[in-house]
């Protein structure tokens, strides 16, 4: 297809986007399969399970158990934190039946869903499953952390026959929901956003929620336009990576001969993890790292570097850095436009420019800039980890 073909089916994509006044069918609704319990059980377990090829990561779990965490009868708050370890499990055998879904993090927490989008609940199922001795491979009584029992219904569904059950409607998931896709910037795989904006509108279209989005409205223009569609994200996935693979040659061709003592680690599509293993896991559970990101969409192409200082006791490594710093190294990170960001991950951030006419140059840039941090902060860094692992 000519470039001005594309650039001409794309103009028609936005005007049919202005023009659409119905509501598409979703996919489900296509297939008459709106309403089935285990159609919204495999998309469900599909896109909380970071392992599973969506690209999401964990941002669709952290989002659901953010939902869970914010009702008012749960106990998962602490679920929140270190979800590169969640197992995700479905039809989960039990003494007495199976279980919907398992959600479970070694000892700190586990989440016991059963599912309802229709029918409701049979032969006490919610009973039969709270009093399971175990679940799966996870032994209940054995299990030394925080325990979770969800009764996930629509809102016009009766009440769990179990006590330890907290009913939660669907209803309650879809702001968490839409907030990642509306949060997405590009970082996403097209074709997962448009499936997961599928399934979230499924979800509004059956149980009748009175909020109109624009989701179904970019699904049936992403079906309609596919092939279209798949050729740009395609040639945009592939950018995308080309420019991380730059980043990460860059970076590591800077080191010298100091590679050895680097290691990487590449979230894919969303940043880029250089650490050194001394100053991982560090004691009181902090870990320092360098990172890149980068992002891609229309109105913004740019790479956001970062020091992170995160989990444990960061705010004491975060003070014994700043206490460190000399005045004339504290004008050099000013003159250089690094910002204490001082959030959850990072310390340290500035914002360099990603030319897309010269991609090259400004990932070189992005390089020095991150290399003549760590000039500053390293040998810091380097005398903290040292007394704290010798003490």
């Amino acid at each position: 297809m000519p470039d001005d073909s594309l650039e001409a089916t794309l103009q028609t994509i936005e005007a049919q986007l202005d023009d659409v006044e119905q509501r598409p069918a979703t996919t489900l609704d296509v297939l008459g399969e709106a309403t089935r319990e285990r159609y919204w059980e495999a998309l469900l377990v599909y896109f909380l399970d970071p392992a599973n090829p969506h690209g999401f990561s964990t941002d669709v779990l952290r989002a659901f158990l953010k939902a869970l965490a914010a009702h008012d009868e749960t106990t998962v708050r602490a679920a929140l934190h270190d979800l590169d370890g969640v197992e995700v499990h479905s039809q989960v055998v039990t003494t007495d039946g199976l279980v919907d879904v398992v959600l479970w993090n070694d000892d700190a927490w586990f989440v016991c869903l059963e599912l309802k989008v229709e029918a409701g609940e049979t032969d006490a199922q919610t009973t039969r499953y709270a009093n399971a001795p175990a679940l799966g491979d996870l032994v209940v009584d054995e299990h030394g952390g925080v325990g979770e029992y969800v009764y996930l219904a629509p809102r016009r569904a009766g009440s769990s026959s179990a006590a330890s059950f907290v009913d939660v409607s669907w209803e309650h998931l879809v702001p968490y929901f839409e907030d990642v896709l509306r949060a997405s910037s590009g970082q996403y795989p097209a074709k997962s956003q448009a499936q997961f904006a599928d399934f979230v509108d499924t979800i509004r279209r059956t149980l009748n929620m009175d909020d109109d989005t624009i989701i179904s409205e970019e699904t049936r223009l992403y079906t309609e336009y596919a092939e279209t569609i798949d050729r740009l994200v395609g040639a945009f996935e592939d950018d995308k990576e080309t420019v991380f693979t730059r980043l990460e040659e860059a970076f590591l061709a800077d080191l010298g001969g100091d590679r050895e003592n680097w290691r990487v680690n590449t979230r894919p599509n969303t940043y880029i993890n250089f650490a050194k293993p001394t100053c991982q896991n560090l004691p009181g559970g902090t870990t320092i790292e360098y990172e890149p990101h980068v992002t891609l969409n229309r109105d913004t192409q740019q790479i956001r570097l970062r020091l992170d200082i995160e989990h444990g006791d960061k705010d004491t490594i975060r003070d014994a850095l700043r206490d460190r710093l000399s005045e004339d190294e504290r004008e050099a990170l000013d003159a250089a436009d690094w910002q204490v960001e001082d959030t959850t991950y990072a310390y340290l951030a500035k914002t360099c420019p990603l030319d897309l006419a010269a991609p090259e140059a400004s990932i070189q840039t992005a390089s020095d800039d991150l290399h003549a941090l760590h000039d500053i902060v390293g040998p810091h860094i380097d005398a903290i980890v040292t007394q704290r692992r010798d003490a």
